[in-house]
């Protein structure tokens, strides 16, 4: 285009019309920016201003064809513009069109170009008209579409995002006057919604809801008005405080969380969370820890924590129970019929158990209630016979009929310092205790309870050390056979003196028992026992059998026969020089078949047995025949019933039938009285033992005993 050679000369007719349209206004509109330009619509002839020409991009003075001066715009733009000018010729039409065009140095701008035709006198009609470059204004205005297209979209967007929150979304301005309130807050809320409405505020709304109950059960209604608006103060000031989160639990047994953020302008933005599936999760979560599955009460440190001094208040007492037996219900009629019994026994106390007690389940059959306020004092007896009296009900197991009972021990306690592990320990004590006086029945820790435990305590180490040190003792007892009156054996008896005093053998027996004393207790007195009797054996004195007792523990040891073949090595004794004594309590062991293989291959060896206390435990006949024992030994409580006429000794004269009617041998055990061993000697008795005859004595004591008898 730079290129066009554009004509200068022009008619005197657009020369005069020019002249006479712009004349001096031409100054104003170059001085404004704005070009002028004019055609004649007869001739074609067109006319710039310098002010034309800067817009286009051409020197001063330059006056294109009209052809040329369309081909400025861009192509989208001449067709508009020729029609304009066109229509204008033809009808005496006018424009008014931004447009854009291309200068001469190919720079875009925009274009304001009006125009509009002018009839002169005698039919002459010219074309004139404006140019302006709006591409400032234009651009400026573009900016600001884009920005407002941008803030529509952003406010589209964070409409979206206020919608679009999974909770309930309020915003307060400065005065605390509710600005924004979003759809999820009715959903969340729906009956707080009603009561929030925009342009209230804060404090307002908040009393609303107290009124409504909407704050039920942490704040009602009904309260007293102080209580309330002590409430509604608290709630505010933190409500207006930059980092506010709190829960609530509403009306309608839902829970929501709230959160507060202040922005820098002084707005607080409101986040409520409904969180009701988390808190009952959470909730079933503290079901589950705190209690048992199968009783559905609480377990043993939900117990724990309730016993804790800060916990249980003033005075009260720990109830520890078990059933008694309940093992016999799982071994004889299934676990399925066990876990039955611990249901209904669960069930039983809660319909015997106060309100605002504690009921745990410790484990296996063992349950405890912390009582409050119950004592000796106030009503504590008469509980526990209710209690025993209450599980003592017949229940039916599958299609057994079972009469549970239990045994129970209590330890009261006061407002003091005592752990709540001492005192389930205590408890413990007692319950021990009740089993120990014969089950089904309640017993107390107290002063004489607590010396007892302390002296078991004691003792239990001290034997540990003396079983290690060798420190313990036999002492022997003779046996005489009535028939022949001649020594047949001797009874080892244990015996362990500490500090200068005798600890009575069924105290420390026991005691082995319970700490798994009872193996290595038991293989040093055979050791001294065997070792004793080789003695008096060397010296040529007649002493029969040598019996030790064997517990449960020292028959399933796995080394238990191999020991006893070694000690019997060890002082060059055989086996038919040794008897085995058993008690029934052994015969009713859960491991009985075990037993009774040990047992064979004892009689295998040559080694005797008898059946020690008998008449006092619960074997039956079936295991007396059951195991293969040579003698049976009469308890001493059954001896001493005899009396010098002989009419209290029908157990003893039954047992002695019993004996010789299966072929064993009877050893009568406390014979005292010439008039004992008369009954027992008429009625067919094959030996004897008591301090008629010798009572137990050290080893040295029976070496002069039976030289002084020789």
């Amino acid at each position: 285009m730079s290129d066009i050679g554009w004509p200068r000369s022009r008619s005197s007719a657009l020369q005069r019309a020019r002249t006479r349209l712009f004349g001096q206004s031409e100054i104003v509109l170059t001085v404004a920016g704005i070009g002028a330009w004019m055609l004649d619509a007869t001739s074609h002839e067109l006319w710039w201003s310098d002010a034309t020409c800067h817009i286009h991009g051409v020197p001063p003075g330059t006056e294109p064809s009209i052809e040329q001066a369309i081909e400025f715009y861009m192509p989208e733009a001449r067709a508009p513009i020729a029609a304009a000018v066109q229509s204008a010729i033809d009808h005496g039409g006018e424009w008014d069109l931004e447009l854009p065009l291309s200068r001469l140095d190919g720079t875009r701008v925009w274009v304001r170009a009006c125009g509009r035709a002018i009839e002169q006198p005698g039919g002459h009609r010219l074309v004139m008209g404006t140019f302006e470059d709006v591409t400032a204004r234009r651009q400026a205005s573009d900016e600001a579409r884009r920005e407002l297209r941008l803030r529509s979209e952003t406010e589209t967007l964070l409409r979206d995002v206020i919608e679009g929150i999974p909770a309930a979304m309020t915003v307060y301005d400065r005065e605390e006057r509710l600005v924004l309130i979003n759809n999820n807050y009715k959903q969340i809320l729906p009956g707080a919604a009603t009561l929030a409405n925009k342009g209230d505020t804060l404090e307002d709304i908040v009393r609303r809801k107290v009124k409504a109950d909407h704050y039920a059960p942490e704040i009602r209604n009904s309260q007293p008005e102080s209580v309330r608006e002590a409430w509604i103060n608290d709630y505010l000031a933190r409500h207006r405080s930059s980092d506010y989160s709190r829960i609530f639990e509403l009306s309608n047994g839902n829970f929501v969380q709230v959160s507060n953020a202040r922005s820098t302008s002084g707005n607080i933005v409101t986040i409520r969370t409904d969180i009701t599936p988390i808190k009952h999760a959470e909730a079933e979560l503290r079901y589950l820890a705190e209690h048992c599955s199968l009783t559905g009460l609480y377990n043993r440190p939900v117990l724990l924590s309730a016993l804790s001094p800060a916990s249980r208040g003033h005075h009260g007492s720990l109830i520890l129970f078990d059933i008694d037996f309940f093992k016999s219900v799982n071994d004889g009629l299934g676990h399925g019929a066990g876990d039955l019994l611990l249901r209904l026994i669960a069930r039983r106390l809660r319909r015997l158990v106060p309100s605002g007690w504690t009921i745990a389940r410790l484990g296996g059959d063992e349950f405890a209630i912390i009582a409050p306020g119950l004592t000796p004092a106030t009503g504590l007896v008469a509980f526990l016979d209710r209690l025993l009296a209450c599980q003592r009900r017949p229940v039916r197991l599958g299609h057994a009929r079972y009469v549970p009972s239990i045994s129970i021990g209590v330890a009261p306690f006061a407002a003091d310092h005592t752990s709540a592990p001492t005192l389930l320990s205590h408890a413990d004590a007692a319950l021990y205790e009740a089993k120990r006086q014969g089950r089904a029945r309640h017993a107390f820790y107290d002063a004489e309870l607590a010396a007892r435990i302390q002296r078991r305590i004691r003792l239990s180490d001290q034997l540990r050390i003396a079983i290690a040190r060798d420190r313990l003792a036999v002492a022997l007892q003779p046996q005489l056979n009535l028939a022949s009156g001649k020594i047949t054996g001797l009874e080892a008896l244990a015996r362990w003196n500490e500090n200068g005093e005798w600890v009575p053998p069924q105290e420390f027996v026991a005691i082995a028992e319970d700490v798994g004393l009872a193996q290595s207790l038991g293989l040093s007195i055979i050791d001294k026992a065997l070792a004793a009797h080789a003695r008096l054996r060397q010296m040529g004195l007649q002493t029969g059998l040598i019996a030790v007792n064997v517990s449960t523990a020292q028959l399933l040891a796995d080394d238990f026969l191999e020991s006893l073949r070694q000690a019997l090595a060890r002082h060059a004794l055989q086996p038919s020089a040794l008897e085995v004594e058993i008690t029934e309590t052994v015969l009713l062991d859960r491991s009985v078949v075990r037993i009774a293989e040990t047992l064979d291959t004892l009689r295998t060896r040559g080694i005797s047995l008898s059946l020690d206390d008998f008449g006092t435990g619960y074997a039956s006949l079936s295991h007396i025949t059951a195991f293969p024992v040579d003698r049976i030994k009469i308890d001493k409580s059954f001896t001493q019933g005899i009396s010098a006429s002989g009419e209290r000794g029908l157990i003893a004269r039954s047992i002695i039938g019993l004996g010789r009617g299966l072929g064993l041998d009877v050893v009568a055990e406390g014979v005292e009285t010439e008039s004992q061993m008369s009954f027992l000697k008429s009625h067919g008795c094959t030996a004897m033992q008591g301090y008629l005859l010798a009572p137990p004595m050290m080893p040295d004591a029976c070496e002069q005993w039976l030289l002084a008898r020789a």
